[in-house]
Formats: C-alpha cells, sequence, structure tokens
C-alpha cells in the first residue's frame, strides 16, 4: 500500500501583548515584539557607521526613511528560499555572499532549474494579485518609539569612523599589488577604524554598519584564490572584526543597496522590515518566539564545511548551533579533521566517539550557562549526516559520544532524538493547478522515515512565494522516542525562526539555516582567534 501524504499545520508565533500569527508581518503590526511583553525590550538601538564620508552621510538618510511610514508597491514579489543539504554540507544558492567555491556547488542541477511558472491558461485577476502582494509585503508602519515596534535608531555621530576616499583609490589602483593583496589591505583600514572604535568611544554602540563602496565591492568582492576556490572580502572582513576583543555585532551594507542600485534590489518596504527585525535581534531582543507547548526542550544542529585552505579538499571542520523555543542561539565550531571520501566510501562527513562527545557536551553546556541556567529536558540533534553507531562502523561511534556527552552534560533522564535531515531526492506533485504542494506537506515513508515539504504553496498568501521549485527534505529519526510527525512539526516551527529577516518562512530549521555562513565566516579567522559564540555575530 503506497503511502498517503498528510498537510501539517501550520506553526504560529507569538508576539507582543500575547498576540498570535502565522505570519511575523501581521504578528509584528498587531501586537508589537514579543520582548514588549516579557520585559526584556529595549527602546533604542545605538549604531556607528564605518565608512567612507559619502558612504556614511547616505547609510544614515537610508536608516532615516525607516522612521517613518513606507508604502509597499504593488510590483510581484518573490522570496529568497533557496537552501539544500548536499554531503553534510548546507548550500545556499540564493545568496550571493558565498562564493566560495569556482563551480556551483549543487551541480548542474540549478543552473538547468526554471522559474516557477503559472500553467498556461491560468489566470488572475489584477486585484487579486495585488492583494497577495500586499499580504506578503505590506506597508511599513515606521521604525519609531511611538509605532507598533516601541523603538528607534539612534546614531551618535562622534562613534562614526570615517574611512579615506582616497586611500582606498590609491589601494585599487596601486599597480604592484594583487588582487589578495589589495582585499587584504582595504580591510585593514576598516579593521583599524573598527578598532578606533571599540578602544576610544565614550559610549559603545550595540552595533556597528559598515558601507563598500561600490568600486570596491565590484571589483574584490570575490577573487580567485586556489584553485576553484574564490576568496569573500565581506567574510573575511566580518570574521577579522568580530574575532577582536570586546567585539560588538556588525553588518557590512553594500553602497549600491543603500543608493537602490543593486540588482534585484527588494522593495524599500521590505528592505525595512528585515533590516530593522535583524537588527532588533542583534541588540539582544526577540522579535517573536514559536509557540511550542514543551518550552524545555534544546535544538542543536551539526553540519559541516570545507575549510578553504585545505588541500586536495580533505579538511572539514563541525558547526553546532543550539536553540532555544526565543530563537536565541549559540554557536560552537569544532575542530578540523580530515575526511578522505575515498577511503571511507562516503562524502559525507562523520564523527569519531571522543570527537562528538566533546562537542555535543561542551555546547550543551553553554546552552545551559547561556539559558539562564535552566538545563533543558530533553535534546534534539539535527544533523546534515546519517548517524554512525559503534556497531557498524567503530572508528566513528558518533551515537555513543553524541548520547554520553549530553548525559555527562546534563542527567540520565535527558530524553534525546537524534534526526537526520537531509535534502530529498523524492520529490511530490500536484495532479492539477498552477502552484508546487503545499508547504507542510508530509510524506511518511516509514514510522521513523518521511520527505517534508518546508517550502511550497501558502494559502495564508494564496501563492507560493518562492523563486525555485521547492526542495523537499527527507527526515529520519535514528533513535528517540518523538513521533515522526513531531518531529516534523518541530522543523516547520523552526523554519520560521530566521531572524536575518521578516520572511514567513524559511527552507531549512533555523538550527541548520547558517551553517553555511558560520562556516564561511570562521575559516577566515586567524588560527589562535577566539570566535564569539553568540549566533547573532554571525549573521
Amino acid at each position: 500500500m503506497l503511502p498517503k501524504p498528510e498537510l501539517l499545520s501550520e506553526p504560529l508565533l507569538e508576539f507582543g501583548d500575547d498576540r498570535q500569527s502565522q505570519d511575523p508581518k501581521q504578528g509584528i503590526t498587531i501586537g508589537g515584539f514579543f520582548s514588549t511583553s516579557n520585559k526584556t525590550h529595549r527602546s533604542e538601538i545605538h549604531y556607528a557607521l564605518l565608512g567612507t564620508q559619502h558612504g556614511i552621510e547616505k547609510a544614515q538618510e537610508w536608516i532615516k526613511q525607516f522612521e517613518g511610514t513606507i508604502e509597499a508597491s504593488d510590483s510581484p514579489v518573490k522570496i529568497k528560499l533557496g537552501g539544500k543539504i548536499t554531503d553534510g554540507q548546507v548550500v545556499d544558492y540564493d545568496d550571493d555572499e558565498s562564493l566560495l567555491f569556482g563551480k556551483n556547488p549543487l551541480g548542474d542541477e540549478l543552473a538547468d532549474e526554471e522559474e516557477i511558472k503559472d500553467d498556461e491558461g491560468s489566470e488572475s485577476t489584477e486585484a487579486e494579485e495585488v492583494f497577495k502582494n500586499k499580504r506578503l509585503n505590506p506597508d511599513f508602519p515606521g521604525f519609531n518609539k511611538e509605532s507598533v515596534f516601541q523603538c528607534a535608531f539612534i546614531n551618535d555621530e562622534a562613534n562614526n569612523k570615517a574611512v579615506r576616499e582616497t586611500r582606498i583609490q590609491e589601494i585599487l589602483t596601486e599597480p604592484d599589488r594583487t588582487l589578495f593583496d589589495r582585499t587584504v589591505a582595504i580591510c585593514d583600514l576598516y579593521r583599524e577604524a573598527y578598532v578606533d572604535l571599540l578602544e576610544n568611544s565614550l559610549s559603545l554602540p550595540n552595533i556597528c554598519f559598515i558601507v563598500i563602496p561600490s568600486t570596491v565591492f565590484k571589483k574584490l568582492s570575490s577573487i580567485p584564490f586556489k584553485g576553484n576556490l574564490f576568496f569573500n572580502l565581506r567574510r573575511y572582513l566580518k570574521a577579522q572584526l568580530i574575532s577582536l576583543p570586546n567585539a560588538i555585532p556588525v553588518q557590512i551594507i553594500l553602497e549600491d543597496t543603500i543608493l537602490g542600485k543593486k540588482k534585484s534590489m527588494q522593495d524599500l518596504s521590505m528592505q525595512a522590515w528585515n533590516f530593522v527585525v535583524a537588527n532588533y535581534y542583534k541588540n539582544v531582543g526577540t522579535p517573536w518566539t514559536l509557540t511550542l507547548k514543551d518550552k524545555h526542550t534544546c535544538f542543536i544542529g551539526i553540519s559541516f564545511h570545507k575549510v578553504l585552505n585545505a588541500e586536495n579538499n580533505l579538511v572539514r571542520s563541525s558547526i553546532a548551533q543550539a536553540f532555544n523555543y526565543e530563537g536565541k542561539g549559540i554557536v560552537f565550531i569544532g575542530k578540523m579533521f580530515k575526511w578522505d571520501a575515498d577511503e571511507h566510501n562516503t562524502p559525507a562527513p562523520h564523527l569519531s566517539y571522543d570527537y562528538a562527545k566533546e562537542l555535543i557536551q561542551d555546547i550543551v553546556q553553554k546552552y545551559k550557562k547561556f539559558n539562564q541556567n535552566v538545563a533543558p529536558n530533553r535534546v534534539v540533534i539535527h544533523k546534515t549526516t546519517d548517524f554512525w553507531n559503534s556497531a557498524t562502523h567503530p572508528d566513528y561511534a558518533e551515537v555513543e559520544g553524541l548520547k554520553d556527552g549530553i548525559r555527562a552534560a546534563l542527567d540520565e533522564h535527558v530524553n534525546i532524538d537524534l534526526v537526520t535531515v537531509k535534502s530529498s531526492s523524492i520529490k511530490l506533485l500536484r495532479r492539477r493547478g498552477k502552484y508546487p504542494v503545499m508547504r507542510g506537506t508530509l510524506l511518511p515513508l516509514d514510522r521513523q522515515t518521511g520527505v517534508l515539504y518546508t517550502t511550497g504553496y501558502v494559502p495564508y498568501y494564496e501563492t507560493f512565494p518562492g523563486q525555485h521549485i521547492p526542495h523537499p527534505l527527507e527526515i529520519s529519526i535514528f533513535e528517540g522516542e518523538s513521533t515522526l510527525r513531531r518531529v516534523a512539526d518541530e522543523i516547520m516551527a523552526l523554519t520560521k525562526l530566521n531572524f536575518n529577516n521578516c520572511n514567513f518562512f524559511d527552507s531549512l530549521p533555523i538550527t541548520l539555516r547558517f551553517a553555511q555562513k558560520v562556516g564561511e565566516i570562521i575559516q577566515y579567522a586567524e588560527e589562535d582567534a577566539t570566535l564569539p559564540d553568540k549566533y547573532y555575530f554571525y549573521m
């Protein structure tokens, strides 16, 4: 008998004033940020600007716009939701910053894939389309203390640090410098300005916005490095800054963005929604939370990334990210190790017993301290590769290592779910209609394994808001007491905790979503660097 798909309910989020909604924008509009209800709200976000004099001035004007109401346009809106898991590595094919590898890490599949198009003969009226877009991209209510946000951006101009434009041009045009030398030299200019801010500010801001000139980005954003690898300016710069003592969160802004010249530009209202939510979160605020009944579960994602300077592409590093139901997260970076795909007959990396135990014990202990010393009664691990145990792979007894590490950090009675999350090769098709299957569609293959669509048609929007054909996830419970439905429900909920934007959902749960970004940043840090463990530093 063929398995029957089922449809999971769209998870609700909680906002201020005990309001609940599926949609972050609607929830904020009717209730405000969740932090306004739990006494953690901050009514001001103090920021500094680093850039050329021209860049600083234009950035101030750009941010000033967000104080007032911004009417959304009626133009069609498509959201970037692309993310796949390949050989244990998270690959974001919608992230224009992620140019680590010279060739497309997803192979030819993506290059040949067409965007979603309506069936012939399927027509919507202009009024219907405007309604759909207005739900997807509603008017922005204005970021100020009197609005529903109850918060405002404050810029103390004494904290702004100018980088000399003439010096940038000298570096860009000096004939004896290689592209690599130019990239490092320009990043050094920003690093000096950032150090000046940290060491000499009378009142340190909450966050630092760094404006990169168009001329720099066009010439040096991603340069050839080794073989088919590329060196990414923004990743390198962020790694150099956040690893400094007493670092504050940074956000890199392109000059083309604030001037409205960036290709595939978002509508200004959408820019405002995303910008204020991301920076409110970086200011230790909680925009919204999950409405899970069990609020004492620790969700941990374990993934892997390739190291930039690896010879023969053998060196890997693990990334563990832990989150609570409020979306508060920490990051733990494991030691580098070698993984030979030919020797182990799989390109997907695995962990030894000692490595797995140390990795998980450290992050659970950090999580407990981070979570106001409240220990979780359940730990769920989302891993991007299959789980190996001592019975089948004696040298890679990661299952025993993970379980022993969790119990050593907590106690013997903690509940543990070990869940593999990978991109699925199984696709579901609708027999009729102009849209793909609905988000939340779950096809159980057996009691422990299922195919879950975290992207797809959304009834709330009456459309599919993504740019590419949805890629479902394969979820497999290796060990644990939880049912497949519960695990799938939680993964659906965790796709709504990407505070880097104000989207309805993401393609991957937050436990894995930023693994690629974290991995790409940390490999640019110095070997002896002390990197922050707060997740928002890597956003």
